[in-house]
């Protein structure tokens, strides 16, 4: 069997339904390009990480995925869930057409389709670190495992990513975080939890607890503007009592990096993070947007786990 130079994996809803007419326009663009290329179009929930654990197990070791954040995190999953090949060994690339598109803001990766396109031609790579989070399932409280290769969040990043699931297809998610954040501001208390990184215990009610490796989330918040995805650390900020006025007020800080500066955040940069929580009340914890399950929680770093393609 003759394996293509690359397998591109598609979410088609991806960018309020655009997913497929752009994927025409990639096709046309890869053709005049002369790049090889296989694909796998996503039909269904996990549908791309099945797709990707496919493609590596086949034989591709440049894989691309078209979508957003969500289709991102699943691709990665598929990478790495799978035993039989070094995820080091693979070449990823993004061609971004979703709604918030946050891991790329990081690399600067074009949202133009032709310049997208362009990077996979010529490609250049870094050796980007991935996170392993293992989590308890909210129902039957087996340990379950994820990877991630943007930015996790606890406490309020949590109660929001669980409310977002609510959202409407359609609409802009940078204005539409912004109405959950003036929503659930009001519902949200505080997450008791011991968080214990690199030799240090921290307990105390937490209003926000945010671990990445890049810098974005939440359609463009930046609550770690330290975060290097190539350090083999992650960047974590905690944020002990931020009062819901205060988000209100402070909302620019939190998009362009400076609430770090605030006199309750403690910023650090670590290899492992264990967060624990009363059973009455656990914690949860999203990745990459997609919210996962409860406590007792923890990251586990994979520095330099697999090429990605940057301009």
């Amino acid at each position: 069997m003759h394996i293509a130079q690359w397998y591109f994996i598609i979410n088609p809803i991806a960018g309020n339904g655009r997913g497929t007419k752009s994927w025409r326009k990639i096709q046309q663009l890869l053709n005049q390009a002369n790049i090889a290329f296989d694909f796998g179009i996503s039909t269904y929930p996990q549908h791309s990480t099945h797709l990707a654990s496919y493609a590596v197990l086949k034989g591709y070791r440049h894989i691309a995925a078209v979508g957003g954040d969500g289709t991102v995190n699943e691709v990665i999953n598929g990478i790495f869930s799978q035993q039989q090949v070094s995820p080091a060994s693979i070449t990823f690339a993004v061609i971004p057409i979703g709604t918030g598109n946050d891991w790329v803001k990081t690399h600067r990766i074009p949202t133009n389709l032709k310049k997208a396109v362009q990077l996979i031609l010529e490609p250049k790579t870094i050796e980007h670190d991935i996170g392993k989070v293992t989590y308890h399932h909210i129902d039957t409280l087996q340990k379950e495992q994820r990877f991630f290769i943007n930015v996790a969040g606890l406490a309020y990043d949590a109660f929001v990513t669980k409310a977002s699931e609510t959202r409407p297809k359609y609409g802009n998610s940078q204005f539409y975080y912004l109405y959950l954040i003036a929503r659930c501001i009001t519902q949200y208390k505080a997450t008791p939890a011991t968080i214990t990184f690199d030799g240090q215990t921290l307990s105390y009610p937490f209003f926000n607890i945010t671990i990445g490796q890049c810098k974005y989330n939440g359609g463009g918040t930046n609550l770690v503007p330290h975060a290097d995805p190539t350090d083999g650390l992650f960047a974590l900020s905690l944020y002990k009592n931020i009062k819901s006025w205060e988000v209100i007020l402070r909302a620019p800080q939190f998009y362009n990096g400076s609430i770090t500066n605030h006199k309750e955040a403690v910023t650090a940069q670590v290899k492992h993070i264990k967060i624990e929580a009363p059973s009455d009340t656990p914690a949860y914890v999203e990745v990459d947007g997609e919210w996962l399950g409860q406590s007792p929680i923890e990251f586990t770093m994979l520095p330099a786990a697999i090429h990605v393609v940057v301009p």
